[in-house]
């Protein structure tokens, strides 16, 4: 694969699978959930909207691994480090509804999922190499 190609595929999987995990969450957190909260949802409604940003992370990993097909990473790190950073600014500029071990906790499952989307497209390929 020509390198031109290469670093195309990568921004292309690095935008997609952004935006793909930004709209999976918000699905997932508003739609699904009525905007969940820690201080106002369930118990049950905590665990299963953790459980569907998880899900989310994970099929839009899964998804940028296809777009670059299976080449390399960098996408999965590059959205990692946008995850990083919307959690840092969070931190720091104090902008969260909840305490910051949860707000931490959802970020983790973030990533978690996003580079378990990255581990199955490697084990399960559906995209030739």
């Amino acid at each position: 694969m020509k390198l031109r190609t290469r670093i195309f595929l990568i921004v292309l999987a690095t935008v997609i699978g952004g935006l793909s995990l930004q709209l999976y969450t918000t699905l997932s957190k508003d739609v699904l959930f009525n905007g969940i909260q820690f201080c106002t949802s369930s118990n049950s409604d905590l665990a299963l909207g953790t459980m569907a940003l998880f899900i989310s992370a994970t099929f839009s990993g899964f998804l940028a691994s296809l777009i670059v097909v299976r080449d390399n990473f960098w996408p999965h790190f590059f959205i990692s480090l946008f995850i990083i950073g919307k959690l840092s600014v969070a931190a720091l500029c104090a902008q969260w509804g909840a305490p910051l071990w949860f707000e931490v906790g959802i970020h983790f499952s973030l990533l978690t999922g996003l580079w378990l989307g990255w581990y199955g497209a490697e084990k399960f390929p559906l995209a030739p190499v």
